[in-house]
């Protein structure tokens, strides 16, 4: 009885309370999902989108309306996704300082969701979500949850890098409450990795009877190996799900040893929320009724990714350049189902080494995008941002200033932050580049630790 009520009452009786009603919502997903599987279907409904989220675009973001005519596209003469050619392709360098002229007009700050991005493409920029998109993006996650058996309120261990994420410990009786009614997550913060803290989270979950792990792909790996190594058990973890970073082959067949169960990988931004997961092939299929994507390059070989976000009215997302790369596999006329999203290279974030032998996440770092006055996240100080250790007790910052950089007080805070998280005796040193490479495959690193390379 409580399982069911878990996930048809108290799950979204929350997430409403929440200002995410994402219950309504589902019937209408799983019947778009039904649809855009069949591919004359879903180039229709791509194209309507598409046009939809143009002509919204133009008529209430100062931003589009001046890009839109300095590029001489006007979405009236919008009327096949070929058409999308003759718009300009959003870069992330282009947003920052700009968001209050690409926020759409009309919209009060009751009716949005601030957020800011991850910061792992060497950037973090504020920007909003309106509530019916927040809705449907919970909704869509519960979907895909679904299609791996995984449904709200299943024991759930959210093993996350980005601490700013997760909750307090500080937490009140009220959320423990809630959160035992509702979704049953163990929280788990991984920015910092040794044994100590790899034995106790095993207990945690072991005592939880986690039956689903969820996370990002290194940290979960890192879990793997210390299960191997000690020969433990997690006898109820029934399904792992790896995000945000890459899940190589080697890591996967680790962690399906290691729990005993299937691993799939998901791929979602903060931008768009889920944008696809692999089936049981092992293919990774995107969401085709939420988005649109093409692939920057020749057709049939690696190119960056460019989003254009169907249902963020707020802050319009169109043939957005992501930072990673992929492959658009050529398309049968007669094939069914989610299109193909092949070759994906995720963003990437190395281990860091602090002074005290730990091994510290490389999103632990997204504090420097942080407001000390105010807490906001996102920052237009930095174009470019990256942390590289070359050696043991040192550490070395490359920065490509942002319009708001100030040199001295960035660069102390910066200091600030590598010595909270690394051990107040490590080094800070400061690079200036004109740009941060990527590497040959099209990754950005974030965070490069050359000890171990």
């Amino acid at each position: 009885m409580m399982p069911w009520l878990r996930r048809t009452v108290f799950c979204p009786w929350i997430a409403a309370r929440n200002g995410k009603p994402y219950g309504p919502e589902l019937a209408s997903l799983r019947r778009e999902l039904a649809l855009v599987e069949d591919p004359a279907a879903r180039r229709r409904l791509q194209t309507e989108r598409t046009q939809a989220i143009l002509t919204h675009a133009y008529h209430r973001s100062r931003f589009y309306r001046d890009r839109f005519d300095a590029a001489g596209f006007h979405p009236e003469r919008f009327r096949d996704l070929a058409d999308l050619g003759g718009v300009p392709v959003l870069d992330k360098g282009e947003i920052i300082g700009r968001q209050d002229a690409i926020r759409a007009e009309g919209f009060a700050d009751t009716q949005l969701i601030p957020t800011a991005t991850g910061g792992t493409t060497g950037n973090s920029f504020r920007f909003w979500y309106d509530r019916p998109c927040a809705a449907r993006r919970d909704g869509m996650t519960v979907l895909a949850n679904e299609a791996y058996g995984w449904r709200p309120g299943d024991p759930t261990a959210v093993v996350w890098n980005a601490h700013q994420d997760l909750p307090t410990r500080a937490a009140d009786l009220k959320a423990r409450l809630r959160n035992w009614l509702s979704w049953r997550h163990l929280y788990i913060d991984a920015t910092h990795i040794d044994e100590p803290r790899l034995a106790a989270w095993c207990d945690r979950m072991a005592s939880q009877g986690i039956e689903v792990v969820y996370g990002y792909a290194l940290s979960i790996k890192e879990i793997a190996a210390y299960l191997q190594a000690t020969g433990r058990r997690l006898p109820a973890v029934r399904l792992v799900v790896t995000t945000a970073e890459p899940l190589y082959p080697s890591d996967r067949e680790l962690i399906e040893r290691a729990f005993a169960c299937r691993v799939r990988d998901r791929y979602g931004s903060r931008e768009n929320g889920p944008m696809a997961q692999q089936d049981d092939e092992g293919r990774l299929r995107y969401f085709a009724n939420s988005m649109l994507l093409e692939i920057d390059g020749a057709p049939g070989a690696p190119g960056d990714v460019l989003v254009t976000d169907f249902w963020n009215r707020a802050f319009p997302f169109i043939r957005y350049r992501i930072g990673d790369t992929a492959v658009l596999p050529p398309e049968s006329p007669a094939g069914r189902g989610l299109p193909v999203l092949g070759s994906l290279t995720g963003r990437q974030t190395d281990f860091l080494i602090a002074l005290d032998g730990s091994r510290v996440s490389g999103m632990t770092f997204h504090e420097a995008y942080i407001d000390e006055q105010t807490h906001v996240c996102g920052s237009d100080a930095f174009l470019q941002l990256q942390f590289r250790q070359l050696q043991r007790g040192a550490i070395l910052v490359r920065i490509v200033p942002g319009p708001s950089f100030e040199r001295q007080a960035d660069e102390a805070r910066l200091g600030r932050i590598a010595r909270k998280i690394l051990g107040a005796a490590m080094q800070v040193d400061f690079e200036y580049p004109r740009t941060i490479e990527r590497t040959a495959s099209g990754k950005y690193r974030f965070t490069v630790n050359e000890l171990e390379s």
